[in-house]
């Protein structure tokens, strides 16, 4: 499956997460992150650079000190435009590049370093730690495999073309560096899931499934960033009526099932968009842009839905709707659901009147045009 990017689909991960399946994906650092990334890849350079330029010589393995040190330079830039390239945005193509670059030029340092146990193997701990603890296990798989094939390519030329024979300080280090690089993939799964999970639950209601209201309103503030005249956005909300009466009259386990039911009948009638619980008995969805026609159809299905469940089941459960639409009433969350919320009270003050078939709704659609 191709990467996710539909901000209307995604919800289960509607911010942070970059999704190319529905458990595979990456996590995106922010700002400072990144810039903490590359800074650590600028200290790396300089140490190799100083590190390097001391000596007299290297073995001629593949290359000579000043042909290294080039090398090394060519990094540097190379680092400097994946910087520039990865403050415009992260993307996983962006990530393994860079990556690999690390991968490469610490592969031709170990494979250069005159000491017969090479510390400068030690830079590989890094591209892995740094990396992989950053972006999640898909990617952490993917550098763990670099660096070991790093590790055998330069040892492996060593031995053979640098004329470095192995000894027992190279077995040790190289028993103590896969431990702890397997240590660190067995923790890092530990702590990816321990982070997945309190992701979710920063987002999700534990109750229904649905987003939060904080989960709503980062995903909402991804969607409405981008809604124009050209790209509109439609916000539907929904309050259950007397639900505090089921409360009272059949106890918490009952209003919980209520809402349960009632949540599943919103988010799959509202159909494509980000559906989550606001608080209590109130549920939010933002969709992309539905017309007077679509947003009837919408309501009433829900309407009806929620009539046969409470049918069926013996208890009472009606619901009141309002809607908005973005960038007409609003560019932000809060204020189209205040605009909602207004046409919400509105059908709930016109529920006395069953011969109207907008009884249970109101849309702005239906008002004057502000002069």
């Amino acid at each position: 499956m191709g990467m996710q990017t539909s901000d209307w689909s995604d919800r289960r991960h509607p911010c942070q997460w970059e999704a190319e399946s529905e458990d595979s994906g990456f996590w995106v650092p922010d700002r400072s992150e990144i810039v903490t990334q590359f800074f650590t890849r600028y200290v790396f350079f300089s140490l190799a650079v100083i590190y390097f330029s001391t000596l007299e010589a290297v073995r001629p393995v593949l290359l000579g000190v000043d042909q290294l040190l080039t090398a090394l330079a060519v990094y540097f830039l190379i680092n400097s435009w994946f910087f520039l390239q990865a403050l415009q945005g992260i993307t996983l193509a962006k990530i393994r590049n860079a990556m690999s670059a690390d991968l490469i030029i610490v592969t031709l340092c170990v494979i250069h370093d005159p000491n017969a146990v090479p510390p400068s193997a030690l830079a590989f701990l890094m591209v892995l730690l740094g990396n992989g603890m950053r972006y999640g296990m898909r990617l952490f798989s993917e550098v763990l495999g670099g660096a070991f094939l790093g590790m055998a390519v330069a040892f492996a030329l060593r031995y053979r073309l640098g004329g470095f024979a192995i000894n027992a300080g190279d077995v040790f280090f190289g028993v103590f560096w896969v431990t702890l690089a397997l240590y660190a993939y067995i923790l890092m799964g530990r702590i990816e899931t321990q982070r997945r999970q309190l992701d979710y639950r920063s987002r999700f209601d534990a109750l229904t499934g649905l987003l939060n209201r904080h989960g709503l309103l980062a995903a909402a503030d991804t969607i409405l960033d981008r809604t124009d005249a050209a790209s509109p956005a439609t916000v539907l909300f929904a309050d259950l009526n007397q639900f505090k009466a089921v409360n009272d009259r059949y106890g918490h386990g009952v209003g919980d099932r209520v809402l349960n039911e009632f949540a599943q009948i919103f988010s799959e009638s509202a159909e494509a968009g980000v559906c989550g619980r606001w608080g209590g008995d109130e549920f939010v969805a933002v969709l992309p842009a539905r017309d007077e026609a679509a947003v009837h159809r919408i309501f009433e299905r829900i309407k009806a839905r929620t009539e046969a469940w409470s049918a069926s089941n013996g208890l009472p459960m009606t619901v009141s709707l309002g809607v908005s639409h973005a960038p007409r009433d609003g560019n932000d969350l809060v204020t189209l659901l205040s605009v909602a919320d207004i046409h919400l009270y509105q059908s709930k003050s016109q529920q006395s009147e069953p011969d109207d078939a907008y009884s249970n709704y109101r849309t702005l659609i239906h008002e004057p045009e502000a002069s």
